[in-house]
């Protein structure tokens, strides 16, 4: 195993060696050549600044040219080119996708805890830390942006990365398109989209079905997602945005985490006690927002949205008492940014304030779950997290260096009507960076942030007490970031080199209980020291397009307050090695073809570090032809995941009692599908 991942790492290694002698080789022939790889201004760093200039670590997705050849089941399918980033769990529907950006967000027993999300401009997360992708239309997704690393002095809470999701607004050349898509275990999906667009209007409505049977038994899921996202110009400098989104999932099955033994044994199988108790989860999702950005002459511009979610999930765990979860939760919120740009011949200045309020409501019930039959309410509260964020960013640029700078003021206040004084967090979090040109398109960059993370609602009530009330014995997270960098852009590559260093503290994870099997609760457990090397590099050529990445990282627990028996152990959930590579072949014909190689180190399923989980590489290829007409297009996709049929794990449940971790993922499994616009 250990030859197969230093020919990994290697072969990635000489391909960036070779991209950056290519690179230097074009930036000597021709400084003034055309840069055909596209330089995109980026929302998510809140200034309209070029990628290459930023002093820290954002990774861009375009989806424009490859979103048809995806199956459209999970965001993991889009995301391996990240480095620092690491998903698990893309085929426990009722769990959600897992995501951890440089170890924040592993924690998570279900959903996405630690990384702030943000959709078309518009927070999906929650104030306490929440997250969860559900409800994401992804046969819309134009681009993703990831922010690699503590972002608190922009984001607030639980922003120890950001994914920034941006969705498509129009059908390029069409007014409706259909696609239905067929795979393995059952999978049958069906997208339909309208476009209606005018000189100052365009909208888009989209509708999916998606129904599968799932890869293990009783692991199922049925959904139906609405979407629409309505753009309006009230004049040249004033547009207004209007989303809204309706999930519906009456149906996700939860086979259950298994042991190694149950594993060997049968690998499909679900865990019998989560068959007995009927583990599935039914969720109904409802969420509007609006945004409105208006510019004044050239230097001003306000951007400002505000939005409201509903959430009403109903749970089954399997165990009996509390093994029934009834959750109702509204939550809203609103902000606004202004920002005043001034140039001249040797500076651009920026600065921009902003301020931001949300507050989140959970009505949680929970009741016997008596071999799959509702029993009697043992548990009931209602409980809050409401915050408030105040922040300013400058940055100032001249033709060779960028020094931004940010600070952000939040208070969150948490409470339930079971608890007596609400408990309150204020903090302060600041960041600085650099970057310096050292020659035409090629950057270093040095940053300082720092990030925090408060305990989430269904952290706070999971009291192993089994008691009413918050288990307020919880701190929150702190996390201090240091990082250095370097970024170059040629006509045909994009090469990007980063070394990070977080310390942080009160780190939060989960653990199990016998009384409890299956149900998460949480403690904080020490110190740790987080190190790491990423790389990434881009080139096109002709038909031609390859993406390579590495991550070398070592995630550990360490600090004065780690107990002797934690200290110098990993970090569970994450890998400490990551390669990742991609090929992709356009034909004069309209076939498209895009191969994809994944490397995926070792790494441990506890704290303890005794349940260690085998490195596993896989590999995806997948392909579309389109055919045009003179009323529209119809295009053939189809592809194969997990090629060479390798044995590794969809999930590791951290710290499971008796050692049940193990979720299996699929073996080599097929999809294809057809669809056609006009």
């Amino acid at each position: 195993m250990r030859v197969v991942v230093r020919r990994i790492c290697g072969f990635v290694f000489y391909g960036l060696l070779f991209l950056s002698i290519e690179n230097i080789r074009a930036q000597n022939t021709s400084q003034t050549s055309t840069i055909t790889l596209e330089e995109v201004s980026l929302s998510a760093s809140k200034f309209d600044t070029p990628r290459s200039v930023l002093p820290f670590s954002l990774s861009v997705i375009n989806l424009k040219d490859v979103q048809a050849l995806h199956q459209q089941l999970s965001l993991q399918e889009y995301l391996g080119a990240v480095p620092g980033l690491f998903s698990l769990n893309a085929n426990n529907y009722a769990q959600d996708l897992r995501i951890s950006i440089r170890g924040f967000g592993a924690r998570a027993a279900f959903g996405i805890r630690g990384i702030k999300i943000i959709v078309d401009g518009i927070p999906e997360t929650t104030p306490d830390g929440q997250g969860q992708l559900d409800n994401l239309p992804l046969g819309l997704l134009q681009n993703i942006e990831v922010l690699r690393g503590p972002s608190a002095s922009l984001y607030g809470n639980a922003s120890g990365g950001v994914l920034s999701l941006n969705t498509v607004d129009r059908l390029e050349g069409e007014s409706v398109r259909f696609r239905s898509t067929l795979g393995a275990f059952g999978l049958q999906s069906y997208q339909l989209s309208a476009s209606l667009n005018s000189s100052k209007t365009t909208s888009l409505f989209y509708f999916n079905r998606t129904q599968t049977n799932g890869y293990r038994t009783f692991s199922g899921l049925e959904q139906n997602v609405f979407n629409a996202k309505i753009k309006h110009k009230l004049s040249s400098k004033s547009l207004l945005q209007a989303q809204l989104n309706y999930t519906q999932s009456p149906r996700a099955e939860d086979a259950g985490g298994l042991t190694m033994d149950e594993v060997m044994a049968d690998r499909n199988q679900a865990r019998q006690r989560n068959v007995d108790f009927d583990t599935f989860e039914k969720v109904n999702q409802f969420k509007v927002g609006l945004r409105w950005l208006q510019n004044w002459r050239t230097q001003w511009k306000l951007d400002t949205y505000a939005f409201y979610s509903l959430r009403d999930f109903y749970g089954k765990l399997p165990f009996e008492n509390g093994g029934i979860i009834d959750l109702y939760r509204n939550y809203y919120g609103l902000g606004s940014r202004l920002t005043y740009t001034e140039e001249n011949e040797d500076l651009l200045h920026r600065w921009q304030i902003g301020t931001e309020t949300a507050l989140q409501r959970d009505q949680r019930d929970r009741f016997l779950n008596q071999n799959g039959t509702q029993g009697a309410n043992v548990f009931s509260q209602e409980e809050r997290f409401g915050s408030f964020g105040l922040y300013i960013l400058d940055e100032v640029q001249s033709k060779k260096w960028l020094l931004r700078t940010s600070l952000r003021f939040d208070r969150q206040n948490v409470g339930a009507d079971t608890v007596i004084e609400n408990q309150i967090y204020t903090v302060l979090n600041p960041s600085v960076g650099l970057s310096y040109s050292l020659a035409p398109q090629q950057r270093i960059f040095f940053n300082f942030s720092t990030s925090y993370e408060t305990p989430a609602l269904s952290e706070l009530s999971a009291n192993p007490s089994g008691e009413e009330g918050l288990n307020l014995s919880l701190d929150p997270s702190r996390a201090i970031n240091y990082e250095a960098g370097w970024k170059t852009l040629g006509e045909h590559t994009r090469l990007e080199a980063s070394f990070f260093y977080i310390k942080s503290s009160n780190e939060i994870l989960p653990y199990e209980l016998e009384a409890f099997p299956g149900r998460s609760f949480y403690r904080n457990t020490g110190a740790t020291e987080r190190y790491g090397l990423e790389l990434f590099g881009e080139a096109r050529w002709d038909q031609w397009k390859l993406q390579a990445s590495l991550t070398q990282a070592a995630y550990l627990f360490a600090g004065a307050d780690t107990t002797s028996d934690m200290e110098g152990k990993r970090l569970p959930g994450i890998p400490n090695s990551q390669a990742f590579i991609q090929v992709e072949y356009t034909t004069s014909s309209q076939w498209h073809f895009q191969l994809t190689g994944e490397h995926i180190g070792k790494f441990y399923a506890n704290d303890s570090n005794t349940a260690a989980v085998d490195a596993y590489q896989r590999v995806r290829l997948q392909g579309r032809k389109s055919i045009s007409f003179a009323w529209g297009e119809v295009a053939v996709f189809g592809g194969v995941h997990n090629l060479f049929n390798t044995f590794y794990f969809d999930n590791i449940r951290l710290n499971a009692f008796g050692g049940r971790h193990y979720e299996p993922a699929p073996g080599r499994n097929f999809f294809g599908g057809l669809s056609f616009g006009f």
